[in-house]
């Protein structure tokens, strides 16, 4: 049934019903209503994404649940500008949507306006058509990016320049880390919160970069 394998795939990524509630833009009950069958989610693509999982398992049951991953960019969404300097770009409430527009699943609804100044994008020769933002939600970036932090990525830049910040894919999970090209055709991912977060080394196959980070805004 549809809510078990709902269930199944968020306890196997370690998501409680709260943070799918939250990455979805609904009510912990309305998660708690599809675990127990009262009712089905109406984006099933945007939770599929969620939880790592792809869409015909998801749905039907058939098939592998773990999606083969893809490079593809969807054609960008209009954002007229807010005046003479500044530049409205998408801004997703959560990094899988902000992840998904690399499989053509992130939707318009979930896509808020932020500003970015004009200049800038010139500056750093960005097309603001290929820029997604969202915030920080966990604490592998502290204390440099507290929660809460917006991100914004430049989609077209996906060569890896040590030390630089991506957004990134791996093992279905979404994440933001400083990489390294290393030997052996691998790449180190570091996070700032060394504490909880120890640097690691993975197979770039293993890796989709989806974009390079540009900038970031933090609220005091």
């Amino acid at each position: 049934m549809l809510s078990d394998r709902i269930k199944q795939a968020r306890q196997r990524i370690a998501l409680s019903q709260q943070q799918v509630a939250d990455k979805m833009g609904v009510s912990k009950t309305a998660v708690f209503k599809w675990e127990n069958g009262n009712y089905e989610p109406k984006n099933l693509d945007i939770l599929a994404n969620i939880l790592g999982v792809s869409l015909t398992w998801l749905r039907e049951g058939r098939g592998n649940p773990f999606p083969a991953q893809t490079d593809e960019i969807p054609a960008a969404k209009d954002s007229g500008p807010y005046n003479q300097d500044e530049v409205a770009v998408c801004l997703y409430p959560s990094i899988e949507l902000a992840g998904c527009v690399r499989s053509k699943q992130a939707h318009k609804q979930h896509c808020k306006k932020f500003s970015l100044s004009t200049e800038l994008l010139e500056r750093k020769k960005i097309n603001a058509e290929m820029v997604v933002c969202f915030p920080v939600s966990d604490n592998s970036m502290e204390p440099i990016f507290p929660h809460g932090t917006i991100f914004a990525v430049d989609l077209n830049r996906t060569s890896i320049i040590d030390g630089n910040l991506y957004l990134i894919k791996q093992n279905h999970r979404y994440r933001v880390r400083k990489l390294y090209s290393m030997p052996n055709e691998e790449i180190r991912l570091h996070a700032y919160n060394t504490a909880e977060y120890q640097d690691e080394c993975a197979p770039v196959k293993q890796i989709i970069i989806i974009g390079r980070v540009f900038y970031y805004a933090v609220e005091l």
